[in-house]
């Protein structure tokens, strides 16, 4: 679900200054956590009208999350993740603007949610969430490597990004599907999330290149609007590693 720019999940609550909770894990020089307070998020976001709020992973989550994590972080050099990303904090829900989410983000803080497999969040669908959320990170760092004027040009005559909630009204509109859609696809959008928003459609492309759909190398190869924004996303992860490369890339294909 949609990350969104607010200035600036745990088993208990504790103070500030307490300690890492014992089951916390280091992977790649990236702190991830599994104990929940408010106080895991900015203090912007703890009033109205975002309204922060969220619930403690289940214990049972706990070791399946890590191993997706590490998968996740893997596939990134170590550099790339020193200069960008401190702490991921995993929780069951959480929630802003009265609105459920599946992941956020701040300045280099990842939030994702993990509320069981036979409730949807697979293996592959939290991955894909934090490759989502990590590109809104990268895009924020590095925005003048991304030709975003090109990458408009892409879309279809006269389109003009709709949703000005960044992914907020999206979600409220039932309008946030990360399924891949043929139709969408010759307009120039992977998917109907990717129609809300720049970054939005930016986040879709990038949790496909790292962990793909099923036939999403098809769609790329078959449809030159969205082939465009593909070269354009992977031009932006080469300028931040020379190991992003396509090649690189398809490697991921499942």
């Amino acid at each position: 679900m949609k990350s969104f720019l607010l200035k600036a999940f745990f088993i208990t609550i504790l103070p500030l200054h307490s300690v890492a909770s014992p089951v916390d894990t280091t992977i790649k020089g990236v702190l991830v956590s599994f104990r929940y307070s408010l106080s895991i998020f900015p203090s912007s976001w703890q009033t109205a009208p975002v309204s922060a709020a969220g619930t403690a992973i289940d214990a049972s989550e706990i070791k399946r999350s890590k191993l997706v994590i590490a998968r996740a972080l893997n596939k990134y050099p170590v550099a790339t993740l020193e200069a960008n990303l401190k702490k991921i904090y995993f929780l069951k829900s959480m929630e802003f603007f009265a609105v459920g989410y599946g992941g956020t983000n701040s300045t280099d803080v990842l939030y994702l949610t993990n509320d069981a497999v036979e409730n949807g969040y697979t293996d592959a669908y939290i991955e894909q969430s934090f490759h989502h959320e990590f590109s809104s990170i990268l895009l924020r760092n590095y925005t003048s490597w991304l030709d975003t004027v090109t990458w408009k040009k892409a879309n279809i005559a006269g389109f003009d990004y709709n949703d000005p909630e960044a992914g907020v009204g999206a979600i409220r509109n039932n309008e946030s599907s990360q399924a891949l859609d043929s139709a969408l696809c010759r307009k120039g959008f992977l998917t109907q999330d990717a129609y809300s928003g720049l970054e939005n459609d930016v986040n879709t492309v990038a949790q496909n290149l790292f962990k793909p759909e099923a036939d999403f190398w098809v769609y790329v190869d078959n449809y030159p609007r969205v082939r465009q924004k593909i070269k354009l996303l992977i031009a932006f992860y080469n300028k931040i590693d020379p190991a992003f490369t396509e090649t690189y890339f398809r490697k991921f294909d499942l």
